[in-house]
Parts: structure tokens; C-alpha cells; sequence
């Protein structure tokens, strides 16, 4: 019973098995038979293994090596895999395991093997694929590679390998990138790991004496136990380059600006604006001169005299608002809430202004007026186009930052469809092109009927860090 059962088991394996002595085959199952293509492998038993029963010449050199190192008594088991071929010459691989084992007292050799030609083909085509993979990555200009959480470089692309200060198995990653003694202020290693998700920035790498855009995600590498990234870095040196000379021209754009607007300020005060005023005095004197003139010519001279009256502010509002005198008199602070008591006089708009940590506080000239030119277009903006009936200023010091905030309850609009509109979109892109001017960031957030919120953030220096509140 025991005997039919074994035999029914080793029957329907799915390993090929089969038994050597003295270099004959006293042993093979049916499956052994079906890998190798024999339809009546039974007849094979007793017949040399190495000389009929295995059918591959090819590779029959290797299958006896192997056999006889585990007849020797050197090794108990072997395991391995190799080429091999069917009865009708069909390539195919097998993956072999033989032992030692004794049969009547005598040596012999007890082997399975199964049929792996799937996996082989499967493991040369991800070889293949891996091979591909790497060739593409070292093709590429970027520098792509891959950092443990520990500060390993375990993967590296041929450019970046060429930047590398030393070697990867043998130094940490801000000694071969950036040749530091501790890891880099601005790494992100952690947070790639907390957030799960790719991260993006960019950095100046004092050592290579460039800029460089980063995307860093979070991986799994095969044979590495430990979490790691996966981060490709791409020159962007000409990029800032190039920025940076938009805005030192952008910078240059607008000191000429403010210079002529100094002049056309100074023009309008000093010679249009004493001749309007001379002009209304004359008017006032010929009006009373006249005064026992029939009263048609009293009302017209009056009517002109008002007429010129509202030229003059008229012409001084102008040169205000070309030359802030109140920004240089004031500072910031001061001249902008000036120019919102302005708006609230002339066009009845509830204006709240607030600030914070301001005290004390006077930028550089440069920041200060591209933050009132602003305000002012935004100011401008909501007599213009908003119909706003309220607006809030928000003015914060926030070390190391500056922040301000407008908000208005105007109509709104989509700012996806103002893009490409010149007559209406001009005061936005000037307004964000003085924040970039400042190296600071320039937000808005509009929908049509529900308003419109500006925040402008620019960094600041330790020169003017607000003095301590009383």
C-alpha cells in the first residue's frame, strides 16, 4: 500500500527525478521523460545517463562534472542551472539539484530538475530591460540618482558619477555632491519620506557653481532594506542667469520710470500747475474788478474760476500720484494710508488698512516703492474695474519676510481669461513683475462675484527687522 502510494506521488511530480549509479540511469519518473521529450522513458532505466539518457552533447560535459564532484565526497548537494536540449534538439534550461545518497550500500546520485526556460526568459528580458533602462539614464543630461536615508549614494547616472567628489561606497552624499562635512541645510530627505509624494526645488550648489531644479520621490531599491529617494537634478544655470538679467533690465525699467515720473511730477506742479493757479487768480481779480457787471459775466467768471480751481487739484492729484511726496515723507506705512484716506474722500469706499510689526520699519527705497506702486494699481484697480465698496490692507513684518494682503468685495473675475488681454491684465503683470523684482512671490486669487485677494510676500534683511513693540 505504502509502496503504490510513494510510486503514485512520484509519478505526478511536478520535478523530473531520477537516480545515477555507476553512471546508469536505475531511476526515472514519468515527468523526466515528458521535459526531455521521451514517450517511454522506462526503457532508458539501466541505459548509460551521460551516454543515451540525456540527450544534450552540448552541454553533457557540464551534467557529468557536476555528478562526479558529488560522487567524490566533497560536497553532499549541489544545486545549479544550466542549458540543455530535448530529445529533438529544442533548446530549453533546467534548474538541477543532486545529492549523494546510497542505494544497496553504494554510492549514487538522487537529482530533480524542472523545466525553467520561462524564468530564463523572463530574467533576460528584465536583464535586457535593466540593461536598456541604464543605458537611457546614462544618456541623459540630467543627474539622476538614488540616496538612503542615511545619507548613501547607492545609485548614479554616468553624469552624475562625473560630478561626484570621491567615492560612492565610501563617502556620504553631501561629501561626493557638494563636498560638505554635514548634510546640506536645504536636504529634503525627510520630508520625501513623511509625505510619500514627490517634492520639488531648486538650490545653488556652491561647488559646482550652479543652479540646479530637483524632483525627489520616494522608491524602493531592490536588495536595500532602508527607505530611499530617487531625486533628478537638471542645470538651470542659464535659467537664473537670464532671470536674473530680466530683472536687473526690469530694475533698470523702472528706476527710469520713477525718474521720469520725478520729472513729469516736477513739470506739472511747477509749470502747469502755477500757471492753472495764476490763471485762476486772474480770473478772481477780473471778477471783482467787474463786480457792477450785469450778473451773466459775474456767473460765467465764477463758473471759469471753479472750472480752473478743479484743474489745479486736478494737476496736483496727478503730480501726487507721480511722485508720492508722502512715501518719502512718511515711509511706507504712512504714504499708503495717505493714499486710502485719498480713496475713501474722493470715491466713498470704505478703506481698512491695518499693519503689523511695522514699526520702526523703513525698507530700502527700492522696496518701498515697488510695494506702494502695488497698492496704488490695486487701489486703482478697484475704482476702475472692481466697483468695490470695501477694501482691506493687511501689512505684516514677519521676520524674515514681508507680507501684505489686499482684498476687495468688487466684482471678481477668472484670471485664467484676463491671460493674453493687454488693455486689462498690464497693471497684474506689472504689479508681479515689481514683487520678482524684489526676489518675493505675488499671488491672486479672483471668481467672478466674489471679489479679488492679492498676497505679496518679500524677503527682508537683517537691516531692517522690526524694532520691539513698546
Amino acid at each position: 500500500m505504502k509502496t503504490d502510494l510513494f510510486a503514485s506521488i512520484v509519478a505526478n511530480l511536478s520535478d523530473g527525478i531520477y537516480v545515477i549509479q555507476h553512471g546508469k540511469a536505475i531511476f526515472l519518473n514519468q515527468r523526466f521523460g515528458e521535459i526531455f521529450g521521451y514517450q517511454d522513458h522506462e526503457s532508458l532505466i539501466g541505459c548509460d545517463m551521460f551516454g543515451k539518457v540525456y540527450p544534450d552533447r552540448q552541454s553533457v560535459d557540464l551534467f557529468r562534472k557536476i555528478h562526479d564532484q558529488v560522487l567524490s565526497g566533497n560536497t553532499e548537494k549541489i544545486s545549479w542551472g544550466q542549458p540543455s536540449a530535448k530529445v529533438d534538439g529544442t533548446p530549453f534550461w533546467i534548474e538541477v539539484e543532486a545529492r549523494r545518497i546510497e542505494v544497496q550500500g553504494e554510492p549514487a546520485v538522487f537529482g530533480t530538475f524542472l523545466d525553467r526556460t520561462d524564468c530564463k526568459l523572463i530574467g533576460e528580458a528584465m536583464h535586457a530591460s535593466q540593461e536598456t533602462l541604464r543605458l537611457l539614464l546614462d544618456a541623459m543630461e540630467d543627474r539622476v540618482y538614488v540616496v538612503t536615508d542615511d545619507y548613501r549614494l547607492v545609485y548614479a547616472n554616468r553624469k552624475m558619477k562625473a560630478a561626484l567628489q570621491g567615492e560612492m561606497e565610501k563617502e556620504f552624499c553631501y561629501k561626493l555632491c557638494r563636498g560638505l562635512d554635514a548634510p546640506c541645510e536645504d536636504c529634503s530627505t525627510d520630508q520625501v519620506f513623511i509625505s510619500e509624494r514627490p517634492m520639488q526645488k531648486e538650490y545653488f550648489n556652491q561647488l559646482a557653481q550652479c543652479w540646479y531644479s530637483v524632483i525627489e520621490l520616494p522608491v524602493r531599491m531592490p536588495g536595500i532594506d532602508r527607505p530611499t529617494k530617487l531625486a533628478v537634478a537638471r542645470d538651470i544655470t542659464e535659467r537664473k542667469e537670464a532671470e536674473e538679467k530680466i530683472r536687473a533690465l526690469s530694475h533698470r525699467l523702472f528706476s527710469v520710470q520713477e525718474d521720469e515720473r520725478k520729472h513729469l511730477s516736477r513739470e506739472l506742479h511747477d509749470d502747469l500747475g502755477q500757471r492753472l493757479n495764476a490763471a485762476k487768480i486772474a480770473v478772481d481779480l477780473l471778477a471783482r474788478d467787474l463786480a457792477g457787471s450785469p450778473g451773466d459775466i459775474a456767473a460765467r467768471l465764477a463758473q471759469l474760476s471753479q472750472v480752473l480751481k478743479g484743474s489745479v487739484e486736478s494737476v496736483r492729484h496727478l503730480s501726487a500720484g507721480l511722485r508720492p511726496a508722502s512715501l518719502e515723507r512718511l515711509g511706507l506705512v504712512g504714504g499708503i494710508r495717505n493714499d486710502c484716506d485719498q480713496l475713501a474722500a474722493r470715491q466713498g469706499v470704505k478703506v481698512d488698512f491695518t499693519h503689523h510689526g511695522m514699526e520702526g520699519v523703513r525698507l530700502p527705497h527700492e522696496a518701498e516703492i515697488n510695494l506702494y506702486r502695488v497698492v496704488q494699481e490695486a487701489l486703482n484697480n478697484v475704482v476702475k474695474h472692481a466697483r468695490a465698496t470695501e477694501v482691506g490692507i493687511q501689512l505684516v513684518a514677519s521676520h524674515p519676510i514681508i507680507r501684505m494682503r489686499i482684498r476687495d468685495n468688487g466684482i471678481g473675475f477668472d484670471p485664467a481669461s484676463r491671460k493674453g488681454k493687454k488693455s486689462e491684465g498690464l497693471g497684474l503683470v506689472g504689479m508681479a513683475e515689481r514683487v520678482d523684482l524684489l526676489h518675493g512671490s505675488f499671488k491672486i486669487h479672483s471668481n467672478p462675484g466674489l471679489g479679488t485677494r492679492i498676497t505679496v510676500e518679500i524677503p527682508i534683511g537683517d537691516e531692517v527687522e522690526p524694532e520691539p513693540l513698546d
